[in-house]
């Protein structure tokens, strides 16, 4: 399974850390480069640089500690994550996360048409659609490794 990898782990660390690099120079090269006027455009610029900022800060944290923690410890935490209970668990949680973000698309998108505004209308009806999609297709793919 994809959560019992190691290698899996460390592909989403990078790409985490990729993520955040990309995220915090574009927020910065663009606001310095063009100079927005408009206070969305600061303001979405900002939340781009931050967000970078946040990620490349905690993947530092996160070296960090795996640099100082005891090699006894990091091995009860490889215990822990390994786990068919707290597997399951996690697996509960993110069913959960995704009817909840299902529900929130629904209402965003009945409230953008009560607005008038259809084209954030569309997009919330797209992020439902991608969001079952991608649902069904994990689902069928962990069947088949299962």
């Amino acid at each position: 399974m994809l959560c019992k990898n190691r290698k899996w782990d460390n592909w989403i660390g990078y790409a985490m850390v990729a993520l955040g690099v990309v995220s915090f120079l574009y927020g910065l090269l663009t606001y310095l480069i063009i100079q927005p006027e408009g206070k969305a455009d600061n303001t979405l610029l900002g939340m781009f640089t931050g967000f970078g900022f946040g990620i490349i800060c905690v993947a530092i944290g996160f070296t960090i500690r795996q640099k100082l923690a005891s090699p006894k410890k990091l091995e009860q935490d490889e215990i822990e994550r390994n786990d068919e209970r707290n597997i399951a668990i996690a697996r509960a949680a993110c069913t959960v996360g995704m009817i909840t973000a299902m529900i929130v698309f629904v209402i965003l998108a009945f409230v953008f048409m009560g607005m008038g505004l259809i084209t954030p209308s569309y997009l919330c009806i797209i992020g439902m659609y991608l969001m079952i999609i991608a649902t069904k297709i994990t689902q069928k793919i962990l069947e088949k490794k299962m």
